[in-house]
């Protein structure tokens, strides 16, 4: 068989064996040396694929992809710089436990360390921020039938377990990359992998453990998918603190304690016994600084990794929130009420206190409860928005799915990670202007989604994080050096990528139907908002202190 023949051939039979694996979704950056593959995935009715000119955005795409199905998302690139521009979405990926698989193509090794034109050393180039690395050999006749099929199923089932996270499979291509003759794949059955299902050990133990406590508070994490917790708050008569990105803040349910960033910032030294902590870390530096100060501490998530950045983590529980949840609800005793009421009666003082401006930023946050549906994605970026969002938007009743890239907290690649998202369900998404300035190009993949976005950006001209933190208070250099001030808007933008748009004064146009609806601030008035809203709630919480036991 011709070389590229054998191109075609491998091609084919990798893309193959990933549909037949499950995995079906392909995100391509435009190159001449991934060519088998792109033709693969062109031919192959089964899969899907979504191509961007940008490989950081197609990374990130692929990534948002995967939050919502679960399952891994693929991303084929070129060789070189190509390879090196994933690197921002695996970091992301691997902190976040979001599977990905990266089939970076290659030159041949013959063409390694000879200065050859786009040749650079591709070999675990993303180091420890992948599960798993296999350099494939060229595309030759003399292998086992069977070795793409068993490598595929290895890298699917590493993508998987023991953590979720991104692999590369390095597939080096020497030219010519096919062939006018016909190919198929190889008929290789793919390798079967079943992966273990983590239990509680000894349920009843915990359930006599946890049922003697009556100061205990369950904290939904980052990422943490347990609306199962519910049966475990009302048997103990714990609230519960959701994390924005935690599945349950969706819900709507009454046993959930809104504002608890500003109770627990007004109450330093209320503190609880016990905490059971589900998934991963909170946004709220006030709520992880909190849980220090619990007696005990449990947290409770599928992987192995420590989430203990203040090491004060008692007990460590090793299986799946939803699964610890169901089995442990049955066993619990019923408490009667009085730690929980306390706790609803403190987040209504707040929840009364928390008015402002709508067309503030954190009234555009809390505006966007009334446009959130149960069909509808929401997605909050990093630094001011997903923060605001923590503190303000708790849904009275059942919206959609909430998300943010936590893994690294990073303003790259959002708008192609809602993009992503929005190939399973229609997204709103709320950005600062700095994280949409970072991720400018994505903004051609919003006419591509399967379903619709709308881009909700909040201009405070700058990095309006910086206004809270201590180098805030150094005037000289906040602007020029860490706000990086400037006085763009986007209505350019939106025109270049052919997106309609809208600068919104009123919160009409929130609800309207455009691509990109602008928000306009000011970093020093919400400043001084958030400081306002902070003594409001910490002056009345204190009048209800001393019935705290």
């Amino acid at each position: 068989m011709n070389q590229g023949l054998l191109n075609e051939t491998w091609g084919k039979t990798l893309i193959d064996q990933l549909v037949k694996q499950g995995v079906d979704y392909f995100c391509l950056a435009p190159g001449f040396r991934s060519t088998p593959l792109t033709l693969a995935i062109a031919e192959n009715p089964k899969a899907k694929s979504f191509v961007h000119f940008d490989e950081r955005g197609i990374a990130f795409h692929a990534l948002g992809y995967a939050k919502v199905s679960k399952k891994p998302a693929v991303v084929i690139v070129t060789s070189g710089t190509a390879v090196g521009n994933l690197m921002p979405a695996v970091m992301e990926a691997f902190s976040a436990q979001i599977p990905l698989i990266l089939l970076t193509s290659d030159r041949p090794a013959t063409l390694r360390d000879t200065m050859a034109n786009q040749t650079t050393d591709q070999i675990k180039i993303f180091g420890d921020f992948v599960h798993y690395f296999f350099d494939l050999p060229a595309p030759q006749n003399d292998l086992p039938e069977n070795f793409l099929a068993t490598t595929i199923g290895q890298a699917v089932a590493r993508s998987r377990f023991p953590i979720k996270g991104p692999i590369q499979l390095n597939c080096p291509f020497p030219e010519p990359f096919f062939s006018e003759e016909k190919t198929r794949a190889l008929p290789c059955p793919p390798t079967n992998y079943s992966l273990p299902k983590q239990m509680l050990e000894n349920p009843k133990r915990w359930a006599e453990d946890l049922g003697k406590i009556e100061k205990g508070v369950i904290v939904l994490g980052g990422n943490a998918d347990a609306p199962e917790a519910k049966a475990i708050a009302e048997k103990l008569q714990w609230p519960i603190l959701p994390d924005i990105v935690s599945s349950y803040r969706e819900l709507g349910d009454e046993t959930t304690i809104s504002h608890y960033h500003h109770i627990l910032k007004s109450l330093p030294e209320f503190q609880a016994d016990a905490i059971i902590h589900l998934g991963d870390p909170p946004v709220s530096k006030f709520l992880l600084q909190w849980m220090t100060g619990a007696k005990r501490l449990i947290h409770v998530a599928e992987h192995p990794k420590r989430c203990d950045p203040h090491h004060c983590v008692s007990d460590r529980i090793i299986c799946s929130p939803s699964t610890f949840c169901k089995q442990l609800a049955p066993l619990l005793p019923q408490r009667e009420d009085g730690w929980f009421s306390m706790w609803k009666h403190l987040s209504n003082v707040a929840q009364e206190i928390c008015s402002f401006p709508s067309m503030s930023e954190p009234g555009v946050i809390k505006g966007i409860e009334k446009l959130a549906k149960p069909n509808t994605a929401l997605f909050f970026g990093n630094s001011m928005p997903i923060r605001d969002a923590d503190m303000f938007f708790f849904p009275s009743i059942p919206c959609g799915p909430i998300f943010g890239n936590r893994g690294l907290s990073g303003i790259d690649g959002n708008i192609a990670t809602v993009c992503g998202i929005a190939h399973h369900m229609p997204v709103i998404a709320v950005m600062g202007d700095q994280t949409v300035l970072h991720d400018l190009n994505s903004l051609a993949q919003l006419k591509k989604t399967k379903h619709r976005v709308k881009l909700i950006i909040i201009n405070n001209g700058g990095g309006g994080i910086f206004s809270f933190v201590a180098i805030g208070k150094k005037k000289d250099v906040l602007n020029p050096y860490f706000a990086a001030a400037h006085d763009m808007q986007f209505a350019h933008a939106a025109k270049m990528f052919d997106l309609s748009y809208t600068l919104a004064t009123t919160p009409e146009p929130l609800s309207e139907d455009f691509d990109v609806i602008e928000v306009l601030t000011n970093r020093e008035e919400n400043l001084a908002l958030h400081q306002e809203i902070d003594q409001k709630i910490k002056d009345k919480v204190a009048l209800t202190s001393s019935s705290i036991p």
